[in-house]
């Protein structure tokens, strides 16, 4: 793994856990993350339009997965922000970027591919449900229903839940629109140039649905419109780094060997967006939160090596 791909793939942990951070302190409501996905949408569209060969190829199937993936996203979006506002940053965001692993790994057995998940991924995965289950904690003694059974917790499972469909979603619909090619059968367009329309495709069929609720409910209307005078900036700032992240994360694997190191490392970004609650909202840093953060980082490497 080349020093480039390391600098591109950390860089990119600090601007998501920084987005997270943002999203948690400005306003976490879907009003606010609306206003992202409009702001990144605009600000990726001239890759849409440079490319536009590439939209005209679309299929029906692309077309129904780009919908898909703009539902899973305003999912995601929902269930993040409603974490955020029942609870601490430092619970939320770990379960939030740990569990989509495990989720994609339990559905590869519903699609046949058991072969494809190793003992040493389902070892990865019963350290990923441990150290969720104790990043809620405040001792180690509090091993309680009622400890888990609340709205951080259970929206964060939302958000993650939708990470795992968008997941799946985005990953058969890029191998698609990589197999598009001209008359002369030469691809369309790179890798790296596929990613970059997909992730502003992405964000503006995530507006449509967004748009459709919140732009019809008066609270979040006016939530909406109070968010666009005065947060504005904050949320054009969120948004280059919400789709800034998924770029360099693309770029960094044209620098790499094998995909999984560049999955490995951006788990990073877990023990980062705790650090970043911790400093910035001065959350709780209990021993079982720490223990929990540990052991699920490390499940978490030991599934994407695996």
């Amino acid at each position: 793994m080349s020093l480039t791909a390391i600098v591109l793939i950390l860089i990119s942990t600090f601007m998501h856990a920084g987005w997270n951070f943002f999203g948690k302190k400005t306003s976490p409501t879907l009003g606010f993350f609306f206003l992202t996905m409009v702001a990144g949408a605009a600000l990726f569209s001239p890759f849409v339009f440079w490319h536009w060969d590439l939209v005209q190829a679309f299929d029906h199937e692309i077309l129904f997965l780009l919908l898909m993936t703009g539902l899973f996203q305003s999912i995601y979006l929902w269930g993040l922000a409603e974490a955020y506002r029942a609870g601490d940053m430092s619970i939320a965001y770990p379960i939030a970027r740990s569990s989509p692993l495990i989720i994609v790994c339990i559905s590869s057995f519903f699609l046949g591919q058991q072969n494809e998940v190793s003992v040493q991924a389902i070892i990865g995965i019963v350290m990923i449900v441990l150290g969720c289950l104790f990043i809620p904690l405040q001792s180690f003694g509090d091993f309680k229903f009622a400890n888990y059974h609340n709205r951080t917790t259970t929206f964060a499972i939302v958000a993650a839940f939708a990470t795992a469909g968008y997941s799946l979603v985005d990953n058969q619909a890029t191998q698609l629109m990589r197999g598009l090619t001209d008359h002369s059968g030469t691809p369309i367009a790179s890798a790296g140039e596929v990613a970059l329309v997909y992730v502003s495709l992405q964000s503006a069929f995530a507006v449509i649905w967004m748009g459709w609720f919140v732009l019809s409910t008066t609270k979040l209307r006016q939530n909406f419109k109070t968010l666009l005078q005065k947060q504005w900036r904050i949320g054009l700032i969120t948004a280059a780094l919400m789709l800034g992240t998924y770029s360099l994360v693309i770029l960094s694997m044209a620098f790499v060997d094998n995909v999984s190191y560049v999955v490995a490392l951006r788990q990073f970004s877990i023990p980062l967006g705790v650090l970043f609650a911790v400093i910035g909202f001065g959350e709780s840093l209990k021993a079982p939160k720490i223990f929990g953060v540990i052991i699920t980082f490390i499940g978490l490497i030991a599934v994407a090596l695996g």
